[in-house]
């Protein structure tokens, strides 16, 4: 079998399975950057000629140019596809689960503080339907911690009054809490919408979603929520060391506020719709030792003694 054949399949089997457009995309994307440099390196095409010693070639050139988080990534797909190959029984042997991860260094996530967020939200003013949705965008990302892709499909029906009912990533249900800001906030933003496209000369039928285009259609895609939070801090100054300034950001955000509340991993780690808590642990990348000094300044003993408990 070519290898190229057996990435076919595995893609169609997730397609099966019914993984996300997305995930799919970056499956096939991951698996094609290995594929290309088996060709280029050692031409070879066919899956069986591929061995345990063109993985480790193909990490020590990446290693070069790439940082471990990216070759990881990498690998993790790989590890998908032949984990599919040998259940599928296209290969005899699954040599990937002897390949391991690289370690990579845990780095500082800098994220908005919350002069920053205001600032953001700030932005976008109260006036006409435009400047409420995109501040809505944001002040739902930051008090709810939604991926873009949410955001954009939330429809009407989501909006339960207290929280948010999603079908989030990898169609997981979960419920998410909304702050009285934010319910007034959404008020506010569908009477505006009401408004604007009751008052357009030809009048549109509006799709049913939260947030939707000057055409009250759904927005397709995430590129649109992307300019508007970069829009806004680039357009308030975020600080330098600040680099992504995307819509996760504002989701970093949100789980470094419960973070730094005392919210428990796991807790955090249904909110924001994780379905491995490992994904959630790097978010603790968000403390600095100053934070960490400043949320135990009450320890055990200290906490039992002023229950009156020692």
């Amino acid at each position: 079998m070519l290898f190229q054949e057996g990435v076919e399949e595995f893609l169609l089997d997730c397609r099966v399975r019914n993984l996300s457009k997305r995930t799919i995309e970056t499956y096939q994307s991951q698996i094609r950057v290995f594929s290309r440099y088996l060709f280029s390196e050692f031409e070879l095409e066919k899956l069986e000629e591929i061995k345990k010693p063109h993985v480790k070639s193909f990490i020590l050139s990446m290693k070069e140019e790439r940082s471990a988080n990216y070759i990881n990534q990498i690998l993790k797909a790989l590890r998908t596809f032949y984990k599919d190959l040998f259940t599928e029984e296209y290969i005899d042997r699954n040599f990937m689960v002897d390949i391991q991860y690289l370690k990579s260094e845990k780095r500082l996530i800098n994220t908005f503080n919350d002069q920053e967020v205001a600032a953001m939200i700030s932005f976008y003013n109260h006036t006409g339907f435009v400047n409420q949705r995109n501040r809505l965008i944001i002040e739902i990302m930051a008090d709810c911690g939604l991926r873009a892709e949410e955001v954009r499909c939330l429809s009407n029906d989501n909006f339960k009054g207290t929280f948010f009912q999603l079908m989030g990533k990898g169609r997981k249900e979960r419920v998410v809490p909304i702050s009285q800001y934010l319910q007034l906030s959404i008020k506010k933003y569908q009477k505006t919408k009401r408004g604007y496209f009751n008052n357009l000369r030809n009048y549109r039928e509006i799709d049913d979603y939260l947030v939707v285009n000057k055409s009250g259609k759904k927005i397709t895609n995430n590129v649109l929520l992307e300019k508007i939070v970069k829009d806004a801090a680039n357009g308030i100054g975020v600080r330098d060391e600040v680099k992504r300034r995307s819509c996760h950001s504002l989701r970093h955000y949100y789980a470094q506020k419960l973070l730094k509340s005392g919210v428990n991993l796991y807790t955090i780690s249904r909110l924001l719709g994780h379905s491995n808590i490992k994904t959630t642990q790097t978010y603790l990348n968000s403390l600095s030792d100053a934070d960490i000094l400043e949320n135990t300044k009450v320890t055990p003993l200290e906490r039992l003694l002023r229950e009156g408990k020692m």
